[in-house]
């Protein structure tokens, strides 16, 4: 069975509560964001995480990301942050990064999407896409959309080719800019680290850092 169709630029309440239940009842949904399309799943949902992982025939041991709609969502959820990194997060969100954040004590997020004590956490800088999630409660998983070997899927035609039946919602917003994902950085208590660079160079990870904090 082919998933819904839903195109990002034109989402009616139909198509806003097609996703929600799909994400509330543990279905996997495929949606765009800055960089590539991405899988999607209630990351506080055990049956969305599980089959997830089946899906991407992912080890547990290899953490997915997470999803804001915005960047006080974050900073919410993380409240262990100190001022050095609540400022980093502020100056690099939105935006093609992916950072490393400390795992708070007070947020129970799965153990699967937690490594040596650190959460890889979105914002994208694309507008409809956080607008349509904000209404949503919790943040959403977020991992490339291909099978082990094969490149990340560009289109919906390609998602549909990868993991057509195996999805509630394809969200479309036309072809990826590029091939290349986030850039993902590790924020320690006063320094960061470049662990993959993608769509942001360092120089520019360097310049906003030093421009706004």
């Amino acid at each position: 069975m082919k998933p819904a169709i839903v195109n990002l630029q034109y989402v009616d309440a139909a198509g806003k509560a097609q996703i929600y239940d799909a994400l509330q009842s543990g279905e996997i949904i495929a949606y765009p964001t800055d960089t590539i399309y991405g899988l999607g799943v209630d990351v506080f949902n055990p049956k969305g995480i599980i089959k997830l992982f089946h899906l991407k025939e992912r080890e547990s041991t290899k953490p997915v990301s997470i999803l804001y709609s915005n960047v006080n969502r974050v900073l919410t959820d993380f409240q262990n942050l100190n001022e050095y990194q609540q400022r980093a997060v502020r100056s690099l969100m939105p935006g093609k990064v992916t950072l490393l954040l400390p795992a708070p004590s007070t947020k129970r997020f799965p153990v699967s999407l937690i490594r040596n004590g650190y959460v890889g956490v979105r914002v994208a800088d694309l507008p409809a896409l956080n607008n349509l999630m904000d209404d949503y409660p919790h943040p959403i998983s977020t991992t490339s959309i291909n099978p082990a070997g094969l490149p990340p899927a560009k289109n919906v035609q390609e998602i549909l080719d990868y993991f057509g039946s195996e999805l509630a919602v394809a969200i479309d917003n036309g072809k990826t800019d590029g091939a290349r994902s986030s850039t993902v950085i590790k924020l320690y208590d006063d320094s960061w680290e470049i662990l993959r660079e993608g769509t942001v160079s360092r120089s520019q990870v360097e310049i906003s850092l030093s421009t706004k904090m």
